[in-house]
């Protein structure tokens, strides 16, 4: 793959539905995390599951029910270890809520309750369906903008936000995530599509 290829790759986008908990920074949090080295537990698990994901995708449509079988045993086992790998369970599920954001490789942008200022920084813990991986993150603000006012949510501002200092593993992982939602969401809507179709019929 070409580095132009892979740029692009970085930059789909895709609307989703994920767990969410995030915290504003304190200037001497911001520094600390800016200086950490974007490794660790979660890291090497993405780099795993990088490499089972590439290995089920050769699998998927020469043997598609083996694909199957073990696509659903790398869920189970992200379901089952995912809640450990936060190292503390009780208070990540706290914070925890469902969130739908607009997600890349690069940043997101997502609902907020609080306003924030541009240049403030973030951590993000992000569950990613249907995998239920986790990763943590630390985000850069670089708009916050009153949200729709039409919305139920009690969400009064819409945050958008670049990823920064993210290792390799957790941006492919996002990469391939989003690649994946962008398909399905695809496959439905030609589907509901479909369904219209013979409907009107």
């Amino acid at each position: 793959m070409t580095d132009g290829q892979h740029e692009r790759r970085r930059y789909f986008r895709v609307s989703d539905l994920v767990g969410m908990n995030d915290r504003f920074l304190s200037d001497g949090e911001r520094d600390l995390a800016l200086n950490a080295q974007p490794t660790s537990l979660k890291s090497v698990l993405s780099q795993i599951e990088e490499q089972v994901t590439v290995s089920l995708l050769a699998l998927k449509n020469s043997q598609p029910d083996i694909y199957h079988i073990l696509d659903l045993f790398n869920q189970k086992i992200n379901l089952a270890f995912g809640h450990g790998v936060a190292g503390n369970e009780d208070q990540g599920a706290q914070g925890t809520r469902a969130c739908r954001v607009n997600l890349s490789a690069c940043g997101i942008a997502f609902p907020c309750p609080e306003a924030a200022q541009l240049n403030q920084y973030m951590v993000l813990e992000l569950t990613l369906y249907p995998s239920n991986m986790r990763l943590q993150m630390v985000a850069a603000v670089i708009s916050c903008e009153p949200a729709d006012s039409e919305s139920a949510s009690d969400d009064a501002f819409l945050i958008r936000a670049d990823f920064v200092n993210i290792s390799d593993a957790d941006q492919e992982l996002l990469v391939q995530h989003v690649i994946k939602r962008q398909a399905i969401q695809l496959k439905e809507r030609r589907e509901q599509a479909q369904g219209g179709e013979s409907g009107d019929a």
